[in-house]
């Protein structure tokens, strides 16, 4: 089943060049997913019946042609495969009828009492009818994300309260924001992100970059290991 909705641009949305930054574009995807949750009673206001609530495990992202600030954006998305813990979603995105953006997604559904992982029944993801044949990216399962033996640059970035999320923790695209502090000019047309241990109010994060040619890698870390891993790429060399 392919679950559709659509946005609209604001100023907080955009770039100096008027174009949807990515943050904005992932906000999209993240709340279009929470929507097709709540239509097959998964989402925000089903937790305490379900029990458990779903978390995201990777982001992968490919802008096409960057959308433009006022521009209707015409999201598609839905389930495509699951595993015994995990499942993946993928998500296109319109502008005029012209494909701009794909993405595709790894989440968890995690049990709200013991916080542990819960296991994805047959039943759970058949409400929301995948479709295991189309896939964006063309491939089944994510590649893990390694981390650089070196780093070229890294700077400290503090959790703040404004990035704590509903879950008591550091939504996950405030790493993207994160990341942005040593990625500096034009955004990156290929973001992929993988979370590996939560952030809180209060942590020590930092973030280290390395740059290779058309390429970024960064990892967000504390004392207590590493929290998230980004690789993003340009369309022309930094």
């Amino acid at each position: 089943m392919i679950f559709t909705h659509s946005f609209e641009s604001g100023l907080a949305d955009i770039n100096n060049e008027k174009k949807v930054k990515n943050k904005s574009l992932l906000t999209y995807l993240e709340n279009i997913a929470g929507l097709h949750a709540d239509s097959v009673k998964n989402g925000l206001y089903d937790i305490i019946e379900t029990g458990f609530t779903w978390v995201i495990l990777e982001w992968k992202m490919q802008v096409i042609d960057r959308p433009a600030y006022g521009e209707k954006l015409d999201v598609h998305t839905w389930a495509r495969n699951s595993g015994k813990f995990y499942c993946y979603r993928d998500f296109e995105v319109y502008c005029g009828g012209a494909l701009k953006v794909i993405a595709s997604s790894k989440w968890m559904a995690v049990d709200i009492k013991n916080l542990r992982p819960m296991r994805i029944t047959d039943e759970l993801i058949s409400k929301y009818m995948p479709e295991p044949d189309k896939n964006v990216f063309g491939i089944e399962e994510f590649e893990k994300m390694k981390e650089q033996p070196a780093y070229d640059t890294q700077a400290a970035c503090p959790v703040r309260r404004t990035d704590i999320d509903i879950n008591g923790h550091v939504h996950n695209l405030v790493y993207l924001d994160m990341a942005y502090e040593l990625l500096e000019g034009a955004e990156p047309d290929f973001v992929e992100i993988s979370y590996k241990k939560e952030l809180h109010y209060g942590d020590d994060a930092r973030v280290l970059c390395r740059r290779d040619g058309e390429s970024a890698f960064v990892a967000i870390k504390t004392e207590a290991g590493t929290s998230a891993v980004l690789n993003v790429k340009y369309s022309k060399q930094i």
